[in-house]
């Protein structure tokens, strides 16, 4: 059965010991006037970094392509998926391609950098931390002291809203399921993208039933900010949220 933690308040945690490769999935839309690629290229050489262009209308493609190679690859989709198809085109293509599928970690991170890279080792460290029994390690936009959590009241309040229909109509126990950075290891990711998902935008709901074997913690995040010119959900939460989960309530039950 699937393990959802989440810690309160981890301790101190040395950042020295976290080198392993890891891929990070980046799904894109019409992002050519918000990709920092400057931030991307400076981070650690071990993270290898696939951008999926998910059917964009204006350069986001281009942006990508002045800095193909090494460690930085393209993904290419003529039409527009949505993010959940993004991300699994993404996360497939990733440990079936050559040096992508070399990582032992692979994730998806938002394109905005809301949450920034560094926080990558830190949940590696995390899954440390815990003995390595982690299957795959959830950031969480946890208020609390030492963190820099800095988003717009109303965000907040929908996404506490969404996580509690969330649990009454699915069981769920995740603090903050929609934060867009995670990790997965190698083993898990063909259970958990190798079939399309339900939902165009609450796949990460489903992720939670198809790694109800698996061992899945939350890790508070140290940062994560508003990025101006994000898109809202919260007209998507409120408006589909309910149909989407029921939906996805319909296809694998509740969470036992």
């Amino acid at each position: 059965m699937a393990c959802f933690a989440r810690s309160e308040a981890p301790g101190v945690i040395n950042m020295s010991n976290s080198q392993e490769k890891t891929c990070l999935v980046i799904p894109c839309h019409d992002e050519a006037a918000r990709l920092d690629m400057g931030r991307f290229l400076s981070s650690p050489e071990s993270y290898l970094l696939l951008f999926v262009n998910d059917g964009s209308t204006d350069r986001t493609a281009e942006v990508v392509r002045q800095h193909l190679g090494g460690r930085i690859h393209l993904l290419d989709l003529p039409h527009n998926r949505g993010k959940a198809e993004a991300v699994r085109a993404g996360m497939l293509h990733a440990v079936r391609t050559p040096p992508l599928s070399d990582a032992a970690w692979f994730g998806y991170w938002d394109a905005d950098l809301a949450t920034p890279l560094s926080e990558v080792q830190w949940l590696l460290q995390f899954s440390r931390q815990i003995d390595d029994r982690a299957d795959s390690i959830w950031g969480s936009r946890v208020y609390r002291l030492g963190s820099v959590i800095e988003r717009k009241l109303i965000r907040h309040l929908a996404n506490r809203c969404f996580a509690t229909m969330a649990g009454l109509l699915l069981n769920t126990r995740s603090y903050d399921s929609q934060c867009g950075a995670k990790l997965f290891r190698r083993e898990v990711v063909a259970a958990a993208f190798g079939a399309p998902f339900v939902s165009r935008w609450l796949f990460d709901i489903e992720l939670m039933f198809r790694l109800r074997d698996a061992t899945v913690v939350e890790c508070p995040l140290r940062q994560w900010r508003d990025v101006p010119g994000k898109r809202s959900r919260f007209a998507m939460l409120a408006l589909r949220g309910v149909p989407d989960l029921l939906r996805i309530r319909a296809r694998y039950g509740r969470l036992k």
